[in-house]
């Protein structure tokens, strides 16, 4: 019985692993350890702080953007593929990018 129950515990602990939270209760989804992360279509309006550094692959589409500034991903030094198509709903009044 013992051993069932830390079996279903690690189950848990594992799927939990394949998942980062972001700051707004939302969820990227982890494919490939500390490497690829999916945060499509989620409503962001920020890279979650909780992505590691070492993140490689960023789908981020369906999602806005308000600015992006040379820092927006310095935190993600080893960043090499970024998706950013399709942006989300824009904020009201806005028709695009402004110059």
């Amino acid at each position: 019985m013992a051993s069932l129950v830390i079996c279903f515990f690690l189950v848990v602990l594992f799927s939990a692993c394949h998942e980062v939270s972001t700051s707004s209760d939302q969820l990227c989804i982890e494919k490939e350890a500390n490497k690829t992360y999916n945060c499509e279509n989620l409503g962001l309006s920020e890279i979650p702080d909780t992505l590691p550094n070492t993140t490689e692959f960023l789908e981020f589409s369906f999602n806005f953007l308000p600015t992006i500034q040379n820092t927006t991903f310095s935190r993600l030094i080893d960043l090499t593929f970024l998706d950013l198509t399709r942006p989300g709903d824009l904020p009201d009044g806005k028709s695009g990018v402004e110059r």
